[in-house]
């Protein structure tokens, strides 16, 4: 008698058991709570995603287009109920492909694992998801605006659609249409900068600027506009003494940093400090960015008090900028005190300037961030610890998205 009433007692016990934990993991999967112990938190929605998510504006519909058995099932559902627990905005639907092969020709799937994300009658397929291109997607299918990010060529600049390693900026393209930015070449050559451009850059000249090009970029930035120039040392001299009207100085040196060498790399490469609080492009960095052959930045005297320069990036107190240029060639170079310029060394800066306005109208505002160095926006460089969310963190802050800054 009493094996059988225990018996009974579990019996009936059972069911309600079953029910607190059916209970519980639905909880869980609404709240999606984890604890992710992967060392690069890959099983954790971004800090850009997350921002994306909290800031939708609209309703979203997802259909995931899944195979019964398809090993990456478990990866992309993962991925949707942690977005589905951030945003009450987002729906997903689940589909087997092979039970509704109309509804996949109707939305263009061809392939299993694809996607079809859908808001207020604009839409995006795609296939392989990952949380980055998805993020995408939501941005494309929910935002009213696309914002236009004009890349200057015509000097030798960093080439848009080039995928050589060393060269080429190919990946900054894609990470900036990632953001659901628009970018496209711009001539400064005989063209006014096309009004619906939001930021201009000027990524690494190697060439010279004529003087009716410079006028057209002086127009831009009198409308106002704002402008990102990353300009490398001892190249287009032009530009350089141009931008001094903008109170901006950018000196024929090279900065040298024995300390926050790369891994105990070569002189010229270096990983530059800094500090959160200096700027908000740099609050959601987590690793410095890495220079390879910068020049110094710095602020003339403004007299008229037409601009406002904040420099929130430098080299280490054991840094020196030198002009002297054969430490490109020797690779051993040495501080001479009364040529050299002790560090920290300033090679990045933010100038908000004055337009000029005709009598009695409101004053307007522009702004340019200028970077002693390029090459940390090129394929080689720009997934190297900090770069690529100082590069698109910058593009934010000029683009007036500062909600998008973030750690990616």
């Amino acid at each position: 008698m009493r094996v059988g009433a225990q018996r009974l007692r579990i019996a009936l016990a059972l069911p309600a058991l079953a029910g607190i934990f059916l209970l519980g993991q639905a909880i869980l999967d609404r709240r999606a709570w984890r604890l992710d112990l992967t060392p690069e938190r890959r099983y954790t929605l971004s800090d850009q995603g997350r921002k994306i998510l909290d800031g939708l504006p609209a309703d979203v519909h997802v259909m995931a287009f899944l195979r019964a058995q398809d090993p990456r099932n478990l990866f992309i559902r993962d991925l949707l109920r942690q977005v589905m627990a951030r945003s009450p905005h987002v729906r997903v639907e689940y589909l087997d492909v092979n039970r509704s092969p109309a509804l996949a020709r109707q939305y263009g799937v061809d392939s299993y694992g694809a996607l079809v994300v859908e808001s207020e009658g604009r839409r995006r397929v795609f296939s392989n998801p990952r949380e980055e291109v998805l993020m995408a997607a939501l941005l494309q299918v929910t935002r009213q605006q696309r914002k236009t990010v004009g890349w200057v060529l015509g000097h030798g600049e960093g080439d848009l659609n080039s995928s050589d390693r060393r060269e080429g900026y190919s990946t900054a393209r894609a990470v900036l249409e990632q953001e659901y930015y628009e970018v496209r070449p711009v001539s400064l050559l005989g063209d006014e900068v096309p009004v619906e451009t939001a930021v201009l850059v000027i990524a690494g000249p190697r060439k010279s600027f004529l003087p009716e090009e410079l006028s057209v970029l002086d127009r831009y930035l009198q409308r106002p506009g704002q402008a990102l120039v990353m300009l490398d040392p001892l190249r287009a001299p032009e530009l350089a003494a141009h931008l001094h009207r903008y109170d901006v100085s950018l000196p024929p040196d090279v900065v040298v940093d024995p300390e926050a060498r790369l891994y105990g790399g070569e002189l010229l490469t270096m990983q530059i400090p800094f500090a959160r609080g200096d700027h908000p492009i740099l609050g959601p960095l987590d690793a410095p960015p890495v220079f390879s052959l910068t020049r110094s930045v710095g602020v003339l005297p403004d007299d008229a008090g037409a601009t406002n320069a904040v420099g929130f990036l430098h080299t280490s107190p054991a840094s020196w900028a030198t002009t002297d240029t054969s430490v490109l060639r020797t690779g051993s170079p040495a501080f001479v005190a009364g040529r050299d310029r002790s560090g920290p060394v300033t090679v990045g800066l933010e100038v908000a300037f004055r337009t000029l306005t005709p009598p009695g109208a409101d004053p307007q505002q522009g702004r340019l961030i200028v970077y002693g160095n390029a090459e940390f926006a090129s394929n080689f460089f720009i997934e190297y610890l900090g770069n690529k969310d100082l590069f698109v963190n910058t593009i934010n802050w000029l683009a007036r998205d500062p909600q998008a800054i973030s750690h990616r």
